[in-house]
């Protein structure tokens, strides 16, 4: 969650954000577009991004409007920090989200599929997407090696054996 700072009525009021599934689905509900895509977006659709990402005040949307322009790079980098210590290897069959258009209908679906809660809706979106990749990659049955790859591996033994105790074979 992100804090930021405001004055209304000559008080100081604090914004609370959440870069979450739940706000992506709310966005995404409202524009029918994903957001999660490469295309640009407007500043009117950053707005109403962070106005969907906006927990408290509720009903406060329109304090968004008073945020300097360094609290709304803050905003945008806290939406595209990795708030986990987690990683998973880049292999390709453990990322079979990859070649999709990721909407946030799908993301459910994942969290369905490979059994996360739903909890897990208001973490950073980050933190939920890391889950799902360890989720997914854990859960695949080991790969099987060919017999290639084997041999070369016992040909590799075997010459460390044969180093090891000075023999031939």
């Amino acid at each position: 969650m992100l804090e930021l700072k405001v004055m209304q009525n000559d008080k100081s009021v604090t914004l609370k954000f959440e870069h979450s599934l739940l706000s992506l689905s709310k966005w995404e509900s409202k524009h029918k577009v994903p957001f999660l895509s490469n295309k640009t977006k407007t500043t009117i659709e950053l707005v109403e991004y962070f106005e969907e990402m906006l927990v408290y005040p509720v009903g406060g949307k329109e304090l968004i409007y008073q945020l300097t322009p360094s609290q709304l790079e803050e905003l945008t980098h806290y939406i595209n920090a990795s708030l986990t210590a987690s990683s998973v290897p880049e292999v390709p069959s453990a990322n079979k989200f990859n070649a999709e258009t990721v909407t946030s209908e799908l993301i459910y679906y994942w969290m369905v599929g490979l059994k996360i809660p739903f909890d897990a809706e208001k973490w950073h979106l980050s933190r939920l997407m890391m889950l799902i990749r360890i989720t997914n990659f854990k859960s695949e049955p080991p790969k099987k090696q060919n017999a290639a790859h084997k041999m070369a591996e016992w040909k590799r033994m075997n010459e460390e054996r044969k180093a090891k105790f000075n023999t031939k074979g």
